[in-house]
């Protein structure tokens, strides 16, 4: 089997940009090349998009689709893909995140996808259904066309409102493209058939998933141990990014700061430089964990943790939330977004009403005060991450979708 590889960059979220797929293929034996606008590791296969003097002029396209609020419209570093060798060879092509950097042009996908392989795109959030915007939040106007949008703020923001062009792009460019979709959640699944721009192409739910030698109930007493905390202190931990308003950081911060003296004493915020903690630090013990991208560090430090909040309003699947539950960490999360299904709450998860901070002060204060509770809620949601988020059951569904893809297509000449 030969597979390649299209995204943004290798290292950066690999736990599920499709660096897990492309080290299994070689470790089995398959020919499998990942090509990448920023290229960090050294690994076999990978390979960064050239020539340099297509990156001088996708930095000018850049610097014009910023100018013009245009977006995955005028990049042509995606035509470097074309120059290699191994995309024609290969008997698959699997799109990864395509718009975390604009390097990748929406008008190229009708002549990758023209037929000559299977195309497929796993879709990491709901953009490519909009006409700017990652999450549109409570707006529908993805629904028809986009247009007069409410917030052009919202990752990712633009400057004009020329939303009803870039929606145009996309329904245009994947109107002419034969591409099967893999979507992480249900939640998303729902949102790719309620999408004029995707509802006709065939998709494929496929969750992420973990490594079990990586993410485990270890030593709590240690994972503190490491960490300068007491063993018998009470620890919440939040994804600490109040530059990114999807993820909700307000709302912890307010449910932390509404809690009874006791109830949590050492706070764990991931993702922080140290940086915007000072009303934490007022009533707690504050522990910056800045960005891990070795798994064996980010499930030491979850492990220390007895609940760990992610109140966002914007979320595809939440692989930091499947993480923790896979740590031994109790986990509450926000409604209205992938999250519930996929912590299957009030089982294996608790789920709020979304912004409710009063509400999300006392789901925690059940689970501190409530070892009982507690404890169900975490050997539910071991038995959850046993069952449908493990490394392996994600990547035999992959390899099982590429090889009746490839079959398919052989069959059809």
């Amino acid at each position: 089997m030969k597979v390649v590889h299209v995204g943004s960059y290798d290292l950066p979220g690999q736990r599920f940009n499709g660096m897990v797929i492309h080290r299994s293929l070689l470790n089995q034996g398959h020919e499998s090349n990942y090509l990448v606008d920023i290229k960090y590791s050294t690994e076999p296969g990978v390979h960064a998009l050239g020539p340099q003097l297509l990156r001088r002029l996708n930095h000018l396209a850049d610097r014009l689709e910023n100018q013009q609020s245009r977006q995955a419209d005028l990049a042509v570093l995606g035509l470097g893909m074309f120059l290699k060798p191994v995309t024609w060879r290969a008997d698959l092509v699997h799109l990864q995140l395509l718009h975390a950097r604009s390097f990748f042009s929406l008008r190229m996908l009708p002549l990758l996808a023209r037929g000559r392989r299977p195309v497929l795109w796993t879709l990491h959030d709901p953009w490519i259904t909009t006409g700017h915007c990652v999450h549109s939040l409570g707006c529908d106007r993805w629904r028809t066309g986009c247009g007069d949008c409410p917030d052009l703020s919202l990752p990712l923001a633009i400057r004009e409102d020329h939303t009803a062009r870039n929606w145009r792009l996309k329904w245009k460019s994947l109107q002419r493209s034969a591409i099967h979709l893999i979507v992480a959640s249900r939640w998303m699944e729902q949102r790719v058939a309620e999408s004029p721009i995707l509802q006709h192409l065939p998709r494929t739910l496929i969750p992420f998933g973990l490594d079990p030698q990586v993410f485990y109930v270890g030593d709590k007493a240690a994972a503190r141990a490491k960490l300068a905390i007491p063993p018998d202190a009470r620890v919440a931990a939040v994804r600490w990014t109040p530059h990114n308003i999807l993820k909700g950081t307000r709302f912890a911060e307010n449910a932390l700061l509404r809690l009874p003296d006791g109830v949590v004493t050492h706070v764990l915020c991931f993702e922080s430089d140290g940086t915007d903690l000072k009303k934490l630090a007022t009533r707690f013990n504050v522990i910056p964990i800045p960005w891990l991208q070795d798994g064996q560090e980010m499930a030491q430090a979850m492990r220390a943790a007895d609940v760990f909040l992610m109140p966002s309003i914007g979320e595809t699947f939440g692989m930091m939330a499947i993480e923790a539950m896979a740590c031994g960490t109790s986990v509450v999360v926000f409604e209205g977004t992938a999250l519930p299904d996929v912590v299957k709450a009030p089982h294996a998860g608790i789920a709020v009403p979304q912004g409710d901070t009063e509400a999300l002060a006392a789901a925690i204060t059940n689970l501190m005060t409530n070892s009982e509770m507690r404890h169900s809620v975490i050997d539910n949601a071991l038995a959850l991450v046993a069952r449908d988020y493990t490394e392996a059951t994600y990547l035999t569904r992959h390899l099982s979708l590429y090889e009746e893809l490839i079959d398919a297509h052989r069959r059809a000449g």
